[in-house]
């Protein structure tokens, strides 16, 4: 399956890249490669569905300390799209449409 980011989740990873790398540049660089190799493990056919059921019905999860990776698998387009990258001690119930 083909992996791609919606342009706000890309939003979002510069935006964790940019708090991180206040304090420590290569801890930001760290962190942005743990997210990415962890999305990436999606592209095989076997770990689509891996990550635990979203707080919205058709998504699904990934955790990444502190960060929850929020993706939805589209089967008839062999393709997974990430569409939110938060952190974890975020309130994300509020936003729920």
């Amino acid at each position: 399956m083909r992996v791609t980011f919606e342009p706000a989740a890309r939003n979002e990873l510069d935006g964790i890249f940019a708090w991180i790398a206040k304090d420590s540049p290569r801890a930001a660089h760290e962190m942005i490669a743990r997210i990415e190799v962890k999305v990436m493990r999606l592209e095989t056919l076997e770990l689509a569905h891996m990550g635990r059921p979203g707080l919205v019905e058709g998504t699904r999860e990934l955790l990444e300390y502190p960060y929850v990776i929020v993706y939805k698998v589209f089967e008839e387009q062999d393709e997974i799209v990430v569409l939110s990258v938060v952190h974890g001690a975020q309130d994300r119930e509020g936003e729920l449409v």
